[in-house]
Order: C-alpha cells, then sequence, then structure tokens
C-alpha cells in the first residue's frame, strides 16, 4: 500500500505541476450519466476531442454504467489490482472491499451523473488524471442528492487502461459569514 501511496502521490505532483504550469488539457467535455441507461456525450463533444479524450469519455462512461448496474465482473476489470478508493466522507478502501461493499448491496445509486470531466495525460501518455464534477443520488428511501468533485488516476497497463486511485469530495454551498472563502 505505502508503494501505491508513492505513485500515487507522484501523479497528484505532476498534475499539480502541469496546473501551475498552465498546461492546456486534452478537452473538457461534459459527460452524463442517467439511471437505467448512461447517455453518451454530444457527437459535437467527441468531435471537440481528440481520440485519446475519447477513448477517456467512453472509459469514464463504463464505469458510471457499471456502477449504475452494480455490474462487478465490468468493474473489476476497469480497475487496477492495487486500486484505492478515498470517498467524499474520507473513508479509504481497497478494491476488493469497495467491489464486497457493492456485492452486499451496502449502497446502491438511483442516479451516477458525471457532469464534466477533464483528462490530462501524464508521463508521455502512460497515465492520465481525470477530474470533474459528479451528482448522485443513493437508491435508499429518502437519499437526498449529493453534488461533490472527483479526481481519478488511470494507468495504461498491457491489457488497456485502469483506474488506480479515486477520491471524490463534497460540493457544499457557501455558508453565509464563514471567513474560510
Amino acid at each position: 500500500m505505502k508503494g501505491l501511496t508513492s505513485i500515487a502521490a507522484l501523479i497528484a505532483a505532476k498534475f499539480l505541476a502541469a496546473q501551475f504550469l498552465a498546461a492546456p488539457p486534452v478537452a473538457a467535455q461534459p459527460v452524463r450519466a442517467a439511471t437505467p441507461a448512461v447517455r453518451p456525450p454530444t457527437e459535437s463533444a467527441v468531435a471537440a476531442g481528440s481520440e485519446t479524450h475519447a477513448a477517456f469519455l467512453a472509459l469514464e462512461r463504463q464505469r458510471a454504467s457499471a456502477i449504475l448496474r452494480r455490474d462487478i465482473p465490468a468493474l473489476r476489470a476497469l480497475m487496477d489490482r492495487h486500486y484505492y478508493h478515498v470517498d467524499s466522507r474520507g473513508r479509504a478502501r481497497s478494491k476488493a472491499e469497495l467491489l464486497s461493499a457493492l456485492e452486499r448491496d451496502d449502497f446502491r445509486y438511483r442516479v451516477y451523473d458525471i457532469e464534466s470531466a477533464e483528462v490530462r495525460l501524464l508521463d508521455r501518455g502512460s497515465a492520465a488524471v481525470v477530474t470533474g464534477t459528479f451528482r448522485t443520488q443513493q437508491a435508499s428511501g429518502e437519499a437526498k442528492p449529493f453534488r461533490g468533485r472527483y479526481v481519478r488516476v488511470w494507468t495504461h497497463q498491457p491489457d488497456g487502461w485502469k483506474t488506480t486511485f479515486n477520491q471524490s469530495t463534497e460540493i457544499r454551498p457557501a455558508q453565509a459569514g464563514c471567513p474560510c472563502d
């Protein structure tokens, strides 16, 4: 796990350096998913990006669809064996822990909607950082809508792109009188 944390830190550092050096993103186009089917981006969104961006849009759509359907085999195929997931409450889970929670029906989504996605290639194209915003709503009783920001790290492996790290943070409305803004 320590090696994975080091790799994630290195990739995050490269991402932040690219941000500060104002490296232009490959493309930033919204990707939307809604239950039960995942809506693909518009033709103009795909045409506006490169083949690489289109490939990542497809991966993001596959992932969103698999989460909505709780398709464990599809998620397993998209995730690196060292996958590390930090949810919006700060809970960290391994690949096995996250997939087990889905199998146990610990949570189920009614809506999983990717609002935006931006792709930045790193390390000569062997890694990518996808950042964006999303909306979800769990299927349980009176679950409230949730809006968050995410960072997902993908690495290119012999059998294709695999997500190795995911972190999400809730986007909360600004508080009146808060000196934190």
